[in-house]
């Protein structure tokens, strides 16, 4: 049986429940459509979010415009990375992931720094 990678992250999350950490809070975000709000609130243009989720890799990939700036997150179980650049963004600052909020945080401080060097 195949099941789509929506259904799969979701019959995870429902055998999580009792136990979710801030990657498995992220993934809900993901799938109920907060996470593409809250990124668009930020002042994220066209965000785009990927999900790997397989066995043995899970990972939220996040891209988008900020300003002139390409933005790129990514998000592990065990830690988060931001980049940001003019022309790609891929050198991350890697942070231990802890909460849901501090990924959002994280961000909302990041794109502020650079809204002030605009």
């Amino acid at each position: 049986m195949c099941l789509n990678k929506k259904t799969r992250i979701r019959k995870y999350l429902e055998q999580r429940a009792q136990d979710m950490g801030a990657f498995d809070l992220l993934l809900a975000d993901y799938l109920d459509g907060s996470m593409q709000q809250k990124l668009k609130s930020l002042g994220i243009a066209r965000p785009e979010i990927f999900v790997d989720f397989h066995k043995h890799l899970k990972c939220i990939g996040i891209q988008g415009r900020y300003g002139a700036y390409f933005t790129d997150v990514q998000i592990y179980p065990d830690e988060f990375g931001l980049a940001f650049d003019l022309d790609e963004a891929d050198e991350d600052v890697l942070y231990p992931l802890q909460s849901r909020e501090q990924v959002y945080l994280a961000l909302s401080d990041a794109l502020r720094v650079l809204s002030e060097k605009e």
